[in-house]
C-alpha cells in the first residue's frame, strides 16, 4: 500500500514538473515577445524621427524657394515701377476677360427638351423645385431609382462617377 502511495506521488510530482517546466516556457515565450515588441516600438520611433526629419528639411526647402520668389516679385516690380510706361504698353498689358461658354450644348439641350415627355407647367415647376430643394445625396438616389444612369446622375449632380457610385452603394 506504501509503495503504491509512494508511486501515485511520484506521478503526481512528475506532472507537477511537467506543467512548470510548460509554463516555464510560455513566460519565456512571453519575454521574448515583449522583447521583440520593444524593438519593433524603438525601429518605430527612429523611422518616424527620420520621416519627421526628412519633412522638416523639406518644408525649409520650401520656405527657402517661396522666400527667394517673393524677393525675385519685389525686385522685378521695383524694376517695373522705376522705369517709365508708355500707353501702348499699358494698352497691350491688359488681360483679357474669357468669355465662359455654356456648359451644356445648345443641340444636346433641344433635342432632350423634343424627346422629354410631355408635362403640365405646374408638375414641372414642382419637380425642378424639387430637385433644388433636396440634397445631392437624396437626389441621386431618386434619379438612380427612377432608371438614370450613373453617368447621367453624375454630371447632373456635378460629382463624379465613383462618388455617385458610393453614394448609391451606402444608402439608408
Amino acid at each position: 500500500m506504501q509503495t503504491v502511495f509512494l508511486l501515485f506521488l511520484f506521478i503526481l510530482q512528475m506532472i507537477s514538473f511537467y506543467f512548470m517546466a510548460l509554463l516555464y516556457m510560455k513566460i519565456s515565450k512571453f519575454n521574448n515577445l515583449e522583447k521583440k515588441q520593444h524593438k519593433l516600438m524603438a525601429e518605430m520611433d527612429d523611422a518616424i524621427v527620420a520621416y519627421l526629419s526628412e519633412l522638416k528639411e523639406e518644408n525649409d526647402r520650401l520656405i527657402n524657394i517661396i522666400e527667394k520668389q517673393q524677393e525675385d516679385r519685389s525686385l522685378q516690380e521695383t524694376a517695373r515701377e522705376d522705369r517709365p510706361i508708355d500707353d501702348s504698353i499699358k494698352s497691350s498689358e491688359k488681360k483679357t476677360i474669357p468669355i465662359k461658354t455654356p456648359g451644356y450644348p445648345m443641340k444636346a439641350a433641344l433635342k432632350s427638351y423634343k424627346t422629354a415627355p410631355a408635362l403640365n407647367k405646374d408638375s414641372l415647376a414642382s419637380q425642378v423645385t424639387e430637385e433644388f430643394e433636396l440634397d445631392p445625396r437624396t437626389l441621386a438616389i431618386r434619379m438612380h431609382d427612377n432608371g438614370k444612369p450613373i453617368e447621367e446622375i453624375a454630371k447632373r449632380l456635378g460629382k463624379g462617377k465613383t462618388e455617385v457610385e458610393l453614394l448609391l452603394k451606402f444608402r439608408k
